[in-house]
């Protein structure tokens, strides 16, 4: 489980099908919140130190580019596209705000995780337990109403001017996080 968000990280390559990209990060950020999961359940063994990296490598810089990738380019072009009987207004603000609290929750992770990472004991492990269980519960809602609702929609509504651009977004910031 651990490698499949091992190789989830974003690299600055040409991004031509934006909305499969999407897609395909949400299916790693399911086997990191399973990751998670388990790293929990195991703590205390030596190998607990090297899965935590590989968990704070996703959530201090995969996981920021892709809430960006929405925030910046997705939503709002689909948000353009959209009628109002589509009511994707409300669902895209909802989204807005639990990106908000994924990065809330994220910080408290990575915190915590650093330490598992160096080797360190946990002040509270109860502390953790929680917001891993806090982060995973409302991750998967999001990840549900994204693949459910919002993909869609944007598959019917987007032209290829509007993927084009998405996918230039994603490009552009997997590049500068390079430079």
């Amino acid at each position: 489980m651990i490698g499949t968000v091992r190789e989830c990280h974003a690299e600055a390559t040409g991004i031509t099908d934006p909305l499969d990209a999407i897609l395909a990060e949400h299916q790693r950020q399911i086997a990191l919140l399973d990751a998670l999961k388990a790293l929990l359940e195991r703590l205390e063994e030596h190998s607990a130190a090297a899965e935590a990296k590989v968990l704070l490598r996703y959530l201090a810089e995969d996981l920021p580019l892709h809430m960006a990738d929405e925030e910046e380019d997705l939503f709002p072009r689909l948000e353009r596209r959209c009628r109002p009987e589509h009511g994707i207004r409300g669902i895209l603000d909802q989204l807005s705000r639990e990106h908000d609290l994924d990065s809330d929750l994220s910080a408290f992770l990575i915190e915590d995780l650093t330490r598992v990472a160096d080797g360190l004991g946990l002040a509270h492990l109860t502390r953790l337990s929680l917001n891993a269980s806090a982060f995973a519960e409302t991750h998967r809602r999001h990840l549900d109403w994204e693949n459910r609702v919002v993909l869609p929609l944007a598959r019917e509504l987007l032209g290829a001017e509007d993927l084009a651009a998405i996918g230039a977004g994603m490009t552009r910031r997997r590049g500068s996080r390079k430079s």
